[in-house]
């Protein structure tokens, strides 16, 4: 390999292939300047939901909970 990741010296001890690589991204800035760099993240506060992603879709695609009983209804039927 001639790629410079690929250099044996810039790995450090107990660092794994995917560390190191997320590390010389960070060094070379490419994780600078991102949408979003040093704004909170939303729902991190929150208490855990395991059907947020449902209450999510749902809202984003002005679906009503009626729906989406009928849908959950309708897939458990299938199985």
């Amino acid at each position: 390999m001639t790629q410079p990741e690929a250099d044996a010296e810039d790995f450090r001890p107990g660092e794994s292939i995917v560390e190191r690589r997320i590390r010389l991204a960070a060094e070379r800035g490419e994780f600078s300047n991102l949408p979003g760099e040093g704004a909170p993240i939303e729902g991190l506060d929150d208490t855990y939901d395991p059907l947020w992603w449902v209450k999510r879709w749902a809202e984003r695609e002005g679906v009503t909970a009626a729906e989406v009983a009928r849908l959950i209804n309708d897939w458990k039927k299938r199985d």
